[in-house]
C-alpha cells in the first residue's frame, strides 16, 4: 500500500469517527440512550469510590510511565480523562484522591486532574511524581503507607513493577484494578489484580465512570469500531481460506462468515445490562 492511499485511508476514518461521535452524542442528548456493555472491572471502582467516601480513605489514581509527547501520549491523556471523572464522583469526601506518575512530563497533567474535578484544597500536593519503574512502585508502596487508600486504580503506562504495587495492596485489604499500554504490565494485571481492563477497554472507562451523555457515547463508537474491526478481519480472513482451498465456494465463505458475525452480536447482547435490547 502506498503512502498516498495509507493518507486517504486515514483521513476516511478519521472522518467516520467524527461523524459516529456525534451521531452518537446526538442521540443521547435526545434521550435515545443506549446502555453501555458491562465491564466488570469499572463497576467494582463505583463500589470503591463508595467505601472511599464512606471511610473518609484516599482513591490512589496511578498513571505510571504514561507521559505526554511521547508514544503512549493517548493512553495518559484516556487515564487522566477517566480519574477526572473518579475525582468528581469522591466529591462528597473531605480527602481527595491521589494521582501518581513517574514520568514528568506528565505533572501538569496529573495536577490539572485534581485541579478541574475537586473541590476545594491543595491540588497540587494530591499530584505526586516518583522516579519510573521498580523505584516508582517502591516508592508509591512507601509513601501512600500512611494514606491507606480505599483502592488503587492503575491505568496507564506500567512494567513488571506493577507486581509489587498490587501485591502491597492486597496484602493490605484495598482493593486494585490495572491496566497497561505495556504487555508485560497487562500480563501482570490480569493475572495479580482484583479487576482488569484489556487493551481498548481504557479509552472507554472514562464513559463509565460519568452520567456525561457524550462520553457515553464516545464510549459507544469504541464498540462499534470493534466490532467493525472483528468483522473486518473475519471476512478477510475467511476470503483468504477460501482462495487457498478451491473447494471453497462464495455461498460458504458469506454463509460461516453471517454465522461468526450473529454469533459475536449474541455474545455482546449478553453483556448489556438487563432490559437493554
Amino acid at each position: 500500500m502506498d503512502q498516498t492511499t495509507q493518507q486517504v485511508l486515514a483521513v476516511l476514518f478519521v472522518f467516520a469517527t467524527v461523524v459516529l461521535v456525534y451521531t452518537a452524542r446526538y442521540f443521547q442528548r435526545r434521550g435515545r440512550q443506549r446502555a453501555l456493555r458491562r465491564i466488570a472491572g469499572v463497576e467494582r471502582v463505583g463500589e470503591w469510590t463508595k467505601q472511599s467516601i464512606e471511610a473518609n480513605r484516599p482513591l490512589h489514581l496511578a498513571l505510571g510511565g504514561a507521559a505526554v509527547g511521547e508514544d503512549n501520549t493517548a493512553v495518559a491523556l484516556a487515564g487522566a480523562e477517566f480519574f477526572h471523572h473518579l475525582v468528581e464522583r469522591a466529591n462528597a469526601s473531605d480527602v481527595s484522591p491521589i494521582v501518581t506518575m513517574s514520568a514528568a512530563s506528565s505533572i501538569p497533567l496529573g495536577q490539572d486532574t485534581v485541579r478541574r474535578a475537586w473541590r476545594s484544597g491543595d491540588y497540587l500536593a494530591r499530584a505526586q511524581w516518583y522516579p519510573p519503574d521498580i523505584a516508582y512502585a517502591a516508592a508509591v508502596t512507601g509513601a501512600l503507607q500512611g494514606e491507606d487508600p480505599a483502592a488503587h486504580i492503575l491505568a496507564g503506562s506500567f512494567g513488571p513493577e506493577l507486581a509489587l504495587m498490587i501485591d502491597t495492596a492486597g496484602r493490605r485489604g484495598q482493593g486494585s484494578l490495572a491496566v497497561s499500554d505495556r504487555l508485560e504490565g497487562q500480563a501482570v494485571a490480569y493475572a495479580m489484580a482484583d479487576e482488569y481492563l484489556i487493551g481498548e477497554e481504557i479509552f472507554a472507562a472514562a464513559g463509565y465512570a460519568t452520567d456525561d451523555g457524550r462520553a457515553q457515547a464516545d464510549a459507544i463508537v469504541l464498540d462499534v469500531w470493534r466490532a467493525l474491526l472483528i468483522m473486518g478481519v473475519t471476512i478477510v480472513l475467511m476470503l483468504e481460506v477460501a482462495k487457498r482451498m478451491p473447494w471453497l465456494n462464495w455461498a460458504l465463505v458469506l454463509s460461516v462468515s453471517a454465522l461468526l458475525v450473529v454469533f459475536g452480536l449474541l455474545i455482546y447482547r449478553r453483556h448489556l445490562p438487563e432490559g437493554d435490547g
